[in-house]
């Protein structure tokens, strides 16, 4: 594999291409208005389900758009005790606590159990949201990237992959996003000289380019290998600003969705 770009020190030269044109066509819209809207720069998940017809067109979103579920509402449900909200075209979640030393992530709650330890049936939030229209056009989006150690992989003690089976089983249009690409997650770090310096990545459908790796690169491995599960079950974004870069191409994970370089 040839990259297009080099690497010099440890700065990074990127190479521009078009993205991939998703079935969600106005996806940047839609994440962009999810974020400023229901998310405070913290760890919050928020699924959609709205009309097909509303993200097969590139337009600006109506005024009304999700006006059952404004953000005020939103806000005031998840940083109550459950965590959770459950709306008519929406449901979101804030992490909450196990014990002192740890949290759900939000996306369990929503894919899982949404009041554990005290569920003891499989009635996850995201279910009841996607039977409310079939067809509908479904966004899940979370602020960081899914956990590695727990959650994207598949021995993870909370995994979610087979949670994501709604999704791939929904007839809609559909997307899992998320806009910050979480580093550090497994306990052990390589030394240096165990590790290579760079990778050379996939970016975008035609292109290529070399990227540093991770200080923990035992994390990044398997974070490659969850961008490719999560993708075989949904169509995995990483949406931030105005772009949106799908993660994998032709089988190979993006680097957009590997570092948090400039989209």
């Amino acid at each position: 594999m040839v990259c297009s770009g080099a690497l010099t020190g440890l700065f990074l030269i990127f190479l521009v291409c078009p993205n991939a044109e998703a079935r969600i066509m106005n996806l940047q819209r839609i994440t962009r208005f999810l974020q400023r809207n229901y998310s405070d720069g913290g760890q919050v998940a928020v699924a959609i389900n709205i009309p097909a017809t509303m993200c097969s067109s590139q337009k600006a979103l109506a005024q009304d758009f999700l006006q059952d579920d404004p953000a005020w509402r939103v806000k005031h449900a998840i940083s109550g005790t459950s965590g959770i909200y459950r709306g008519h075209q929406l449901i979101a979640a804030r992490s909450t606590p196990i014990n002192g030393e740890s949290r759900y992530d939000p996306e369990y709650l929503l894919l899982i159990q949404a009041n554990p330890p005290n569920n003891s049936t499989y009635d996850p939030p995201l279910k009841k949201l996607l039977d409310k229209d079939k067809s509908g056009c479904v966004v899940f989006y979370t602020f960081n990237s899914p956990c590695v150690n727990n959650c994207s992989t598949p021995e993870g003690l909370y995994n979610l992959l087979p949670a994501l089976d709604l999704l791939k089983e929904h007839k809609g249009p559909k997307a899992f996003v998320f806009s910050q690409v979480v580093k550090r997650d497994l306990g052990s770090v390589q030394e240096k000289s165990e590790r290579p310096f760079a990778h050379c990545y996939r970016f975008g459908p035609d292109m290529y380019v070399m990227m540093g790796v991770w200080d923990n690169y035992d994390s990044q491995l398997q974070w490659q290998k969850n961008v490719m599960e999560i993708n075989a079950r949904v169509p995995l974004y990483r949406c931030k600003g105005t772009k949106c870069a799908l993660c994998v191409y032709s089988h190979e994970a993006d680097g957009r969705c590997m570092h948090n370089v400039r989209m």
